[in-house]
């Protein structure tokens, strides 16, 4: 697992670095309308996957019993899955562009379509990757498309000026990814119909299936709930607050997903090892995670003023809720992988519908208060409230006891409350306006507040990350 999390982290660090600069060149450049657009598609595409998840991926990974007789079929269905969808999107195009009063999606849709059928193409073989925890190959099957994309969309951007950089870009690195897993792994998938397979793959991934469409249902829904109701260029502006917010913070996460659901699956027979991989893992992501989630929303203003120039100066609001809600992901993450990796995906199946509830209950009321921050909040308020059930769960099905499971949270969330009042503070009192050094000067403070703080809770109260860092570090030296 420390292996593999160091090459899972640098294709995090690589490719959310490269986003980071691409969103920010690109939000200089483009309109929040042209965000808009892109997201209306992205939306659709996102949406008729996810109604339509196999959950075959997820089943090949956790399934430890020949996993290779399943290829074939997995891939097969895949394909016809997204051919299917390619399809429906691309007759579909009229209407969705008539619903959104907008023709110019119709074309966008489309195009950015094609990426479908490259995705449904994509070799299968590549799954042993993550299975086995060979990451370093995993690595490069991700960056690749990454550094097609930025370069294309950027001097596409530069000369088209329009959404169309977006939608080439895009497709082009779905292309890449296609060619990409062929050229790195010599499996060679074929087609094989063989419904008793797909069966079986399918009792685990019907609940991925099921989870799949709650998740869907809350996030995509929540995009063309504001593209609808809100217009486009209010898209536009979530789109970028998403994107510099809980996707940004969704890395830290990602790192979990990657490296632990094959390393828990490993582990799923040995209870006790199970137990102590989960309350690490949730000790080591809130570490790090959390306090990136508090000095994020205290900067939140001062980073859309200095990167992004004032004229989306009305995303930081949303930033900031969305901030909030990727940091309770960072705490509910390792329980939701740990629950799919000892084959009960059902709970987060179950914490998701609960949440799809909750926010079609309030997200029209909430937005006709408070506009596009109200819509935002009932997104937030659709996480935070099954997610007591959840953590009940994960006393009854890992057998943590209260204590264990708070500790390794509240410790980083005291941390993090320090650290951003004092540089509250500190912009309050010295700075009238926030420049870069500023910046980055505030951003050294806030690490070495919370380094003081954490030696202080290690020093008094047995914290232990300095235990888990350093035998992660030995481990890796040792391979």
């Amino acid at each position: 697992m420390s292996k593999g999390a160091l090459w899972v982290v640098a294709a995090s660090i690589s490719t959310r670095s490269l986003n980071i600069i691409s969103s920010i060149v690109l939000a200089r450049i483009l309109a929040p309308q042209d965000f808009g657009l892109l997201a209306v598609a992205m939306s659709i595409i996102s949406l008729s996957q996810s109604t339509t998840q196999t959950g075959f991926e997820t089943a090949l990974i956790q399934k430890q019993e020949r996993p290779q007789d399943f290829l074939n079929t997995a891939w097969t269905f895949e394909l016809a899955r997204y051919l299917i969808i390619f399809f429906f999107i691309f007759l579909s195009a009229p209407l969705i562009a008539f619903y959104f009063n907008e023709p110019r999606s119709l074309l966008i849709l489309r195009v950015i379509s094609v990426s479908l059928v490259f995705q449904g193409l994509r070799n299968i073989g590549v799954i042993y990757y993550k299975k086995n925890l060979d990451f370093k190959k995993q690595f490069v099957i991700e960056f690749v498309p990454v550094i097609v994309y930025v370069s294309v969309v950027i001097p596409l951007a530069i000369h088209l000026q329009s959404v169309w950089a977006l939608v080439w870009g895009s497709l082009t690195s779905g292309i890449a990814s296609f060619f990409i897993s062929y050229i790195m792994h010599p499996y060679r998938p074929r087609l094989d119909f063989n419904i008793q397979r797909a069966k079986t793959l399918f009792h685990f991934g019907k609940w991925i299936f099921g989870g799949s469409i709650a998740v869907v249902l809350k996030t995509q829904g929540m995009s063309l709930f504001v593209g609808k109701y809100f217009g486009l260029p209010t898209l536009g502006f979530y789109e970028r607050a998403n994107v510099f917010s809980e996707r940004l913070l969704q890395q830290v996460s990602e790192v979990v997903w990657k490296v632990g659901y094959p390393a828990f699956s490993q582990l799923q027979d040995d209870p006790n090892r199970f137990k102590q991989a989960y309350l690490k893992t949730l000790q080591l992501l809130t570490f790090i995670g959390i306090p990136m989630a508090g000095g994020l929303f205290v900067l939140s203003r001062d980073f859309v003023h200095l990167f992004l120039t004032d004229k989306w100066l009305p995303i930081v609001p949303l930033m900031q809720i969305l901030i909030l809600q990727a940091g309770l992901g960072i705490i509910n993450t390792p329980a939701s992988v740990a629950f799919q990796a000892y084959g009960r995906p059902s709970i987060n199946t179950r914490i998701s519908y609960l949440g799809v509830i909750i926010f079609a209950a309030i997200v029209y009321p909430f937005s006709l208060k408070w506009g596009a921050s109200g819509a935002v909040v009932s997104l937030l308020l659709s996480y935070l409230i099954p997610s007591p059930y959840g953590w009940y769960m994960v006393f009854k099905v890992i057998g943590c006891s209260f204590f264990e499971f708070l500790k390794p949270i509240l410790i980083p969330i005291i941390n993090t409350c320090i650290m951003a009042i004092i540089i509250i503070q500190i912009k309050g009192k010295f700075l009238a306006q926030v420049q870069f050094a500023e910046f980055l000067g505030l951003i050294f403070v806030g690490i070495l507040i919370y380094g003081i703080m954490t030696f202080i809770f290690e020093k008094f109260t047995n914290y232990g990350i300095y235990e888990i860092l350093t035998e992660r570090i030995v481990s890796m030296r040792s391979k």
